[in-house]
């Protein structure tokens, strides 16, 4: 039998230094053919099987998340789907905590560091700045396929693709996400008066909160997406709905135009890379004396970099907005700011709530992508997976959703 090697033997290493520092969890490690002994006390033991061990081990120690990501959708980890997240729960914590990496020798960080040096940085040098890549899919989908796949595991009444909002005893998550619009109605000071003022939402996704507001408020809605597949999917929604109040225009949101009581976004800030630029026209396309509100992850700006994985496979454009920055760009136009925030756990919860969906419907969502253009349907099933995965697990060590509410200057002090 082939004998452990360095990498295997540094990542056992830090394993053991984890279970100490997290005593409820435990893990069983195969490297190849080779078991070894159980890792930790905890009652629950988390099985992984790491095949081409050695390379994929030092690749992940050099470079991180991209090797680790396109590790798991080439299979070359083996991890049942409900035990993945104990998996990346450890390697997230183990790179944000010392206390975990201090069991590593000299010799073994001198080992990294020649291994990282010895390697070209992996970069995409081809993105696409082009939202239709992630929501719509458009490498592997048509329109209606790509709908067809993100409702297979975010469908209901009134469907989102953003945090929904999990206080202490909610249980499911379209619970969740109408706690979120109610809250989101109440801060805009949306009530029973409300009915026939207009809103704008910026980077609409399917619509759902627009369909939301305009059948509890009667707000007559306007979604701007650039995603053709969302753009259909609201059309035929509206129809279906017998709706003439929920209205989309697929462009950029730099481009919005008109006037509007409301304004929200849920979510697209992380897509956005001129902020001052979009808060200048959302004040412009405010009333005066509207209300506007904006819901996005922020980072606190230490040491914050977007996931190299996620930016190659998922939001080609990604990124979250560096609070205090945001809040002093945002008080340049508007008269009031508030920031809110969201539960704690808030965002994990729901992430693990759509895993658990897209699980359930794999058999479907193979399905559907042996009809498409992707090629490799074991990775694209993969790729997706890990990207949840890896999002709950990175905003359960750090990260939140936060909400700010602003008002509009008048025309005297703006």
């Amino acid at each position: 039998m082939k004998r452990s090697g360095n990498f295997e033997k540094m990542f056992l290493k830090v394993a053991k230094g984890y279970v100490e520092q997290y005593p409820e969890y435990s893990f069983k490690f195969t490297f190849d053919d080779r078991e070894t002994p159980v890792v930790g006390a905890g009652e629950r033991v988390t099985q992984v099987q790491f095949l081409h061990s050695e390379e994929l081990l030092s690749n992940m120690f050099a470079h991180g998340s991209l090797p680790l990501g396109e590790g798991y959708c080439n299979g070359w980890i083996q991890v049942r789907d409900e035990e993945y997240k104990d998996l990346l729960l450890f390697l997230v914590r183990a790179i944000n905590d010392r206390k975990i990496l201090k069991y590593l020798t000299l010799a073994d960080k001198l080992r990294v560091l020649k291994t990282k040096l010895s390697r070209k940085d992996r970069r995409r040098d081809d993105r696409k700045k082009n939202i239709n890549v992630h929501y719509s899919l458009t490498d592997w989908f048509t329109d209606d396929q790509s709908n067809e796949f993100f409702m297979l595991w975010l469908n209901s009444p009134y469907v989102q693709y953003s945090c929904a909002k999990w206080d202490e005893d909610t249980k499911e998550l379209e619970e969740a996400q109408l706690n979120k619009f109610d809250w989101y109605a109440q801060r805009l000071g949306l009530n029973e008066q409300s009915k026939g003022k207009t809103l704008l939402d910026l980077g609409c996704g399917w619509g759902g909160f627009m369909f939301y507001l305009h059948e509890k408020f009667g707000l007559e809605c306007t979604g701007i997406t650039l995603s053709t597949a969302q753009t259909k999917y609201i059309q035929e929604e509206a129809a279906r709905r017998n709706v003439d109040g929920v209205k989309v225009q697929c462009k950029d949101v730099h481009d919005m135009e008109g006037k509007y009581d409301h304004i929200v976004s849920l979510g697209t800030l992380e897509h956005i890379d001129d902020y001052d630029d979009l808060y200048e026209k959302t004040r412009r396309c405010l009333q005066a004396g509207g209300t506007a509100l904006l819901h996005s992850m922020h980072n606190d700006g230490t040491a914050y970099k977007p996931d190299p994985f996620l930016l190659k496979y998922i939001f080609r454009i990604g990124s979250t907005p560096e609070l205090q920055k945001n809040v002093q760009s945002l008080k340049k136009y508007f008269e009031f700011v508030e920031v809110d925030k969201l539960p704690h756990l808030s965002y994990p919860k729901t992430l693990d709530a759509w895993y658990g969906r897209y699980c359930r419907n794999e058999l479907k969502i193979r399905a559907l992508l042996e009809e498409s253009r992707c090629g490799d349907v074991d990775f694209a099933v993969r790729v997706f997976k890990h990207y949840l995965v890896l999002a709950s697990a990175g905003l359960t060590v750090r990260g939140g959703v936060w909400n700010l509410l602003l008002t509009s200057k008048t025309p005297e002090s703006a």
